[in-house]
């Protein structure tokens, strides 16, 4: 449960609808993971995607407390993002940034992910006219068949001549597993080390190694080697494919999608909700309560007449169906099953222990990181710390970010 009352955060927001996330479990997850691969292997905090819809700003001012020793992203713009509040921690951008921005990269002190010889120019380009040396992380292409360099474009020899530009210093290189099965994951990370091997063999420093993220670092302890790529675990999104090396570790979920009622009515039998009419009550009629909260703010379209809420009434939570298509702004939900069900009580959509990422997943046909990643910016971000709300992220009020101690 949310635990939050809207008379709470009603100076902050305008809708009894938040995502609030618990500092203090993305901490404990943090820990866990830093227990898990030890004091020689370096995390990299993966924080894309606003910290998977956690809030970047506010995970990486808890990740940085506590020692993180690098940041990674996908754009650019959000590592200017993280930049702009932290000027001290390194910041990777693992994805593609286009050559023309090779300046903003060098000025900001960013770290970009290099896999062509093009790019590596604009960068050195760019070192050169501002006097300085600029750390570049290559990516292999080890089987993703995303972005990265392939085996057969003679990867050693242009990581050579990358390495000779004035201004670049090769500080890492990595790979991306697919995570199809153990076979292939095997295969991709024998041909990565195979490639590290042969530059060791021409005398080509590579910096640090690393193939990992959360589920890698967790399932192939063989795998971790310098550093590992820590993401979805920080935030407690654990894999469907769960296999025996996740026993050991909780990786609570840290964030909890929550609204509240805005209206009950009582429906006759055979009343339809919603558009399409793809659902009526039943024989005797039933309760129906609608939600302020619909697909512009994150929460499916798909869901309806599948998923399920949690809803807190009469001093406990109790299930409930999604009945009819979600709208843009609203969902409505049959609780006439639901006992001592009132207006204003507390309704749990997504994680808090309640319901679970994998299980919403299902009923969407999609993936547990696109749910958090889809939850809009008009849903404000609620931040606890020792039970206490101590910052409110509005970015449709006045202030976009407030801290409340």
């Amino acid at each position: 449960m949310d635990g939050l009352s809207f008379d709470q955060c009603v100076g902050e927001i305008s809708r009894p609808t938040w995502f609030s996330v618990d500092l203090d479990t993305v901490a404990s997850n943090f820990r866990d993971m830093r227990m898990i691969v030890g004091d020689l292997v370096k995390i990299a905090a993966v924080l894309k995607a606003d910290a998977y819809g956690h809030g970047a700003l506010m995970v990486a001012d808890t990740l940085f407390a506590l020692g993180v020793n690098m940041f990674a992203v996908a754009t650019l713009d959000e590592a200017l993002e993280l930049r702009s509040s932290f000027p001290s921690v390194q910041v990777l951008v693992m994805g593609y940034i286009p050559e023309a921005c090779a300046g903003r990269v060098v000025e900001n002190r960013i770290t970009p992910t290099v896999f062509s010889l093009g790019f590596a120019r604009a960068l050195s380009r760019a070192a050169l006219m501002l006097s300085t040396t600029v750390p570049i992380h290559i990516k292999l292409d080890t089987g993703m068949n995303r972005l990265g360099i392939k085996a057969y474009e003679d990867p050693v020899s242009l990581m050579e001549t990358i390495a000779g530009l004035p201004g670049i210093e090769i500080e890492g290189v990595f790979t991306h597993l697919a995570l199809r099965d153990r076979e292939s994951d095997q295969a991709q990370f024998a041909l990565f080390q195979d490639i590290i091997g042969n530059c060791g063999k021409i005398g080509l420093k590579t910096g640090l190694h690393h193939v990992c993220d959360s589920i890698g670092t967790v399932r192939y302890p063989e795998f971790r080697l310098d550093m590992v790529r820590v993401g979805a675990a920080l935030f407690g999104v654990r894999p469907n494919r769960m296999g025996p090396e996740y026993d050991a570790y909780q990786f609570p979920p840290a964030g909890s999608f929550v609204t509240h009622i805005a209206r009950i009515r009582r429906l006759r039998s055979g009343e339809m909700v919603s558009y399409d009419s793809s659902w009526k009550a039943p024989k005797g009629g039933t309760l129906v309560a609608t939600l302020p909260v619909g697909y512009a703010d994150g929460y499916p379209r798909r869901f309806g007449n599948k998923a399920q809420v949690s809803i807190h009434s009469g001093g406990r939570l109790q299930r409930a169906p999604v009945v009819g298509l979600v709208c843009m702004d609203q969902t409505m939900v049959d609780v006439g099953g639901v006992e001592q069900v009132a207006e204003g009580d507390e309704v749990v959509l997504l994680g808090g222990g309640e319901i679970g990422f994998q299980e919403a997943s299902d009923w969407g046909g999609t993936n547990r990181n696109e749910l958090l990643c889809s939850i809009g910016r008009r849903v404000p971000r609620v931040y606890l710390s020792d039970g206490s709300v101590v910052a409110i992220d509005n970015r449709l009020g006045a202030s976009t970010l407030k801290r409340m101690r």
